[in-house]
């Protein structure tokens, strides 16, 4: 799979995913700071949420990286080199959802701890992570099985 991270140096991973996980991290680590019942829950939410976001930028963003030369129409074989990252995806896609429900669970509990301690910015950390989530199941995942449906048909000859 080696070609693809190599064609002008470097993989251009989207930078809004990157930084959406970044922000998702120091947010985090402020809640287990924060002590009680918040940084119990915000510790539930870490144990599940941090592996699953090292899965996905090392699964579903190189995938996603290859968005901005396909809407140009620029194909290239070693493009290709991403089927194995989207084969496996789909083969954990039924697990994944049910992963998505019980990172769901978690982040519904740090909302609840937030609002019975009256913490406005751990319960709007929480809302945006639960929207987060929301739009990996609808929008990037779709995406990531569409670009290898794409590139299927494409490379198909």
């Amino acid at each position: 799979m080696g070609s693809m991270f190599h064609w002008n140096g470097k993989l251009s991973v989207p930078s809004a995913m990157r930084l959406g996980h970044d922000e998702a991290r120091a947010d985090l680590v402020k809640a287990m700071m924060e002590g009680g019942p918040i940084a119990k829950a915000a510790k539930r939410v870490a144990q599940l949420c941090l592996p699953h976001f090292e899965r996905e930028e090392k699964s579903v963003f190189p995938v996603l990286a290859l968005l901005p030369d396909l809407t140009h129409g620029i194909l290239r074989p070693e493009m290709m080199d991403v089927m194995p990252l989207i084969s496996d995806f789909k083969a954990r896609h039924a697990a994944l959802n049910e992963h998505h429900q019980s990172i769901l669970s978690a982040i519904e509990a740090m909302l609840d701890a937030a609002h019975k301690e009256k913490k406005r910015e751990y319960a709007e950390f929480a809302y945006n992570l639960r929207i987060h989530e929301k739009i990996e199941d609808e929008v990037i995942y779709p995406t990531v099985i569409l670009i290898g449906d794409y590139l299927r048909e494409k490379f198909a000859s």
